[in-house]
């Protein structure tokens, strides 16, 4: 039973908008927005944006409900995961279906299962996925959509999959991470734990890190799936692991960072006060962590610093809650909140909030 996750169910779309999830690509910011749409803006850092579109537009009748998580953006496309059960892929330039565009799933006749997890994308098959609140994986082509393949599994997938070297991993209600070959949709291999794995995977150092709703961090090995190591907390793994190549860094519901280096030691722990559902970033000066009571704290990440001297920056983002995985550019976080609200705050030679945008009406104040 998971009384937490009553909105990430059956019904989705009715009972949650999502969480207001921001992505910048060559000075245009995109947000997948609570009111169910796609907005995109020009950002030139000077603190003024500028919209250049909207989807849907008012001659289309799609509302995608809410976006949990960060659109893609590759190539021409902007890929976006909607609580409504598609997957959208929306010009650039547009934001339009008709422009190179396209939405799956097609021609069925009853609505799709929500899409909880972001797309991904394969660069060496030039491929999509898409994991349902149905069970399945889902393969698309990148440019048009034609559906490859799908891969079941036993329950609703939350899990966004990380790719790497013609494989996808993933996690699963059914309390399973997997792994899939991209070419053609085959298990490699799985391993089952005794939780939901909702998170991302971390690929590194030949390993899949993956956080379970059991309460562990897990190492596997990326070839087999054996167990390597690993690491319990005193609460959920629920946002994915980042690693700065050296030490990887797992957020927990516990309001902790675990700092662990490659071969599954904790180095440190810090607590930011509140549970962390948000997946956190890194910048030049640090590790980047949204709590969700909204909390904005960068870390010092060097194992040699203990102590009070972790924290080097905090501040409360606004009176709303931060569910949304965080976003970097170089020393640039966007930040989008449960408040309709994304901002940019620059954290290169200090700390500057660069603009703040509230997705229905405009304007916030910083």
């Amino acid at each position: 039973m998971l009384p937490i996750l009553a909105a990430c169910t059956r019904g989705i779309g009715n009972e949650s908008d999502g969480w207001n999830p921001p992505v910048s690509s060559d000075g245009v910011v995109y947000v997948g927005t609570k009111d169910g749409e796609v907005q995109a803006f020009i950002d030139d850092g000077s603190g003024s944006l500028q919209a250049i579109w909207t989807f849907p537009a008012f001659s289309e009748q799609d509302n995608l409900f809410g976006v949990y998580h960060t659109p893609l953006v590759v190539g021409d496309l902007v890929y976006v995961s909607g609580i409504n059960g598609y997957l959208y892929a929306l010009s650039k330039e547009t934001g339009s279906l008709i422009d190179g565009g396209w939405r799956q799933p097609q021609g069925q006749f009853e609505a799709p299962e929500p899409l909880v997890a972001g797309p991904a994308y394969d660069a060496q098959n030039d491929i999509v996925l898409a994991a349902s609140e149905d069970g399945s994986l889902y393969a698309y082509t990148a440019k048009n959509g034609n559906q490859l393949w799908r891969f079941p599994t036993g329950e609703a997938i939350w899990s966004t999959p990380a790719v790497e070297n013609g494989i996808a991993y993933f996690g699963s209600q059914d309390h399973k991470v997997y792994a899939v070959t991209l070419d053609d949709g085959k298990e490699l291999w799985h391993y089952e734990t005794d939780g939901v794995i909702a998170g991302k995977p971390l690929v590194f150092d030949g390993k899949v890190i993956a956080g379970s709703f059991d309460k562990t961090l897990y190492a596997l090995s990326a070839k087999d799936g054996t167990l390597v190591w690993a690491i319990e907390g005193n609460n959920w793994f629920w946002a994915g692991a980042i690693t700065d190549g050296n030490t990887i860094f797992a957020p927990n519901m516990d309001g902790n960072i675990y700092a662990i280096d490659r071969n599954g030691n904790l180095l440190w722990t810090h607590n930011v006060g509140s549970p962390i559902v948000s997946s956190p970033v890194l910048v030049s000066s640090g590790l980047v962590v949204a709590a969700k009571d909204g909390n904005l704290i960068l870390l010092d990440t060097r194992p040699d610093n203990l102590g009070l001297q972790r924290v080097m920056f905090n501040q409360k983002i606004g009176d709303a809650e931060i569910k949304a995985p965080l976003f970097a550019v170089g020393d640039s976080v966007f930040v989008g909140s449960q408040d309709k609200t994304v901002r940019r705050i620059d954290f290169k030679d200090g700390q500057r909030n660069v603009w703040c945008l509230h997705t229905e009406d405009g304007g916030c104040a910083n």
